[in-house]
């Protein structure tokens, strides 16, 4: 607990810091979309990557395939991405842990069989190479920072508090470069994270007590705890409220990584000249990206159940107060059930019945 407190206090004041340094020291916008404050140039390997996939996909539907596995939205079909903002699909095209925990989950169980060591070391190899094909983009240091800590805890044993790497991630990410704080990526990348580890727990503690969610349990409290987490910010900067953001989730997210995984080996059999393995891959991605844009054409259209308010307004950011203590509140309950079934304290109720005192 002292950890705990210490880790949050150091992120506090790092995230202190940089809200000063950018209230008092600003720069233009574009000196945080990159790491450095830099624009990277497309590298040979990336252009050869995407002219491989243009190759066996359409470019209809390619650009879709490069928001998704590149986190790049030049090349998204036209309206497509202001579509997916409008129906809280926005955090999908923004490089996240969901790519990275894909890579690190495949790299486990392939190398995994062999030894532990060679699943760290190749998780971590093609982290960074994976990093250096989309750029060192503020979301991307995010999620890589948190895939490389949790491979690390994986390998050595050490369990994860998610409390601890949500402050050691904010404080790696802002001090790296304090100008990350007013980046939209990165605050949607951190928010959703942050509901995910944070928040989703307590739900599922809530709903489930003691039983693990199955895939589609856990599909649906992920997307709603990303979504009350990113809520403050996307009321914020894009002033839009879509109640039909659960369902566009539901639709499309258990198939973003079968979309990814077809995408990456399209590119990766094209470059190798593998061309007939390259195209059945290609027609695998094609078909999921066309159902994608079908799906978030039609849910888009559905206008009655958009919410709509003025921009820039700070006391949507106020949200953020009643989000932290009903955290608060909800982890503390959380520990102190813990407690008193470690000490035997269980009088036959399951922990979500418990967990009805929250409400």
């Amino acid at each position: 607990m002292k950890k705990e407190r210490f880790l949050i206090i150091v992120a506090g004041l790092v995230f202190v810091t940089a809200l000063f340094i950018n209230i008092f020291f600003p720069v233009q916008r574009k000196t945080a979309k990159t790491f450095g404050g830099k624009k990277k140039e497309e590298t040979g390997l990336k252009g050869e990557f995407k002219s491989s996939v243009n190759k066996f996909v359409s470019t209809e539907v390619s650009g879709l395939s490069f928001g998704y596995l590149l986190g790049e939205k030049s090349e998204i079909p036209d309206g497509i991405e202001n579509k997916m903002k409008m129906i809280g699909m926005a955090h999908i095209i923004v490089v996240s842990g969901t790519h990275l925990s894909i890579i690190v989950s495949s790299i486990r169980k392939i190398f995994g069989r062999i030894s532990r060591f060679s699943a760290l070391y190749f998780s971590i190899f093609l982290l960074i190479l994976y990093d250096l094909l989309i750029g060192w983009f503020p979301s991307v240091i995010r999620a890589s920072f948190v895939a490389i800590l949790s491979v690390l805890t994986w390998y050595f044993g050490r369990p994860q508090k998610a409390l601890r790497v949500v402050a050691l991630t904010l404080g790696f990410c802002l001090t790296i470069n304090p100008y990350f704080l007013t980046n939209v990526s990165f605050q949607l990348s951190m928010m959703a994270y942050s509901g995910v580890v944070l928040m989703m727990p307590i739900l599922a503690w809530y709903f489930y007590g003691r039983d693990r969610p199955g895939a589609l349990g856990s599909i649906i409290l992920s997307s709603v705890s990303a979504i009350i987490t990113c809520l403050p910010i996307q009321l914020y900067y894009f002033g839009s409220l879509n109640l039909i953001a659960i369902l566009a989730n539901l639709l499309i997210l258990p198939t973003i990584p079968l979309v990814m995984g077809a995408s990456f080996l399209t590119g990766l059999l094209g470059i190798m000249r593998l061309d007939f393995l390259a195209q059945f891959a290609g027609w695998v991605s094609e078909v999921v990206l066309k159902f994608h844009i079908k799906i978030i054409n039609e849910l888009a259209d559905k206008t009655e159940f958009m919410f709509e308010f003025k921009k820039n307004n700070l006391m949507f950011l106020g949200l953020y107060a009643i989000i932290l203590v009903f955290i608060g509140i909800a982890m503390k309950k959380q520990a102190k059930i813990s407690e008193n079934n470690i000490n035997g304290d269980n009088d036959g109720l399951k922990l979500g019945d418990k967990m009805n005192d929250l409400v």
